[in-house]
């Protein structure tokens, strides 16, 4: 199945899904326990999803 991803409720998904990822960035760093992979797939993950939010938004402006 297929969703269009140009629709503007998608993306404001996208973005809270961006502010959850940082959240628990934040709580992860606040702890001496916190697990380096972890750590670090957060990091990706998050890496990947701003940039492809940056990608989206032009086009979505385009549309």
């Amino acid at each position: 199945m297929c969703m269009p991803i140009d629709d503007a409720a998608m993306l404001c998904w996208l973005i809270s899904q961006l502010r959850v990822i940082e959240a628990w960035q934040d709580e992860l760093a606040s702890r001496p326990d916190a697990d380096l992979l972890q750590v670090e797939r957060l990091e990706r993950h998050h890496a990947w999803l701003h940039e492809e939010l940056a990608r989206l938004r032009p086009l979505r402006r385009a549309a």
